[in-house]
């Protein structure tokens, strides 16, 4: 998404913008839309210009606990400053990004990537409450329970079942 210079000096109020998912194109990013959907504002200030905004990820994922796909609606919001000010570019801030007098745009689809990278989780839970797979027959708990025997019986505590016996 590009930004020009004479929409940043008007300001921007609420502008709606689309990002397409297909460029994300990895493996470990899905999506269930084809499109992340954002809304952006800027101001004019001394310093440069103001940015702000949500992007709505719409993260298609895997349980980790019970392997079943989900969809997680990210909501995230972003703030940052467009400036060439070297004061505020020396910060070291992430929220602060190099815009020279001399640019007419600036492409914020690094930025945008940056953030859908960084909003994936690392482990992905479908729910709470989700119990997860039985460990002996892998069926999914969260559909009822397995047929699986109480007892196991190469258990390595196994031993210290016995031992309750013989103190």
């Amino acid at each position: 998404m590009k930004l020009y210079r004479t929409e940043l000096d008007k300001g921007i109020s609420k502008k709606l913008f689309d990002i397409d998912t297909n460029q994300f194109q990895l493996d470990e990013l899905k999506f269930y839309e084809d499109t992340i959907n954002g809304e952006l504002s800027a101001e004019r200030s001394s310093n440069g210009y103001h940015i702000s905004g949500i992007i709505n990820i719409p993260f298609e994922q895997t349980c980790d606990r019970c392997l079943v796909k989900f969809h997680n609606l990210k909501n995230v919001e972003f703030n940052f400053w467009l400036t060439d000010e070297n004061e505020l570019l020396q910060d070291d801030s992430d929220d602060v990004l190099y815009f020279s007098k001399d640019d007419d745009e600036i492409d914020l689809k690094t930025l945008f990537r940056e953030l859908i990278f960084l909003e994936k989780q690392m482990k992905s839970i479908c729910s709470k409450e989700c119990k997860g797979l039985c460990s002996n027959c892998g069926a999914n708990l969260n559909e009822g329970n397995c047929r699986c025997s109480v007892e196991i019986k190469d258990s390595p505590w196994e031993v210290l079942r016995n031992l309750k016996g013989t103190a």
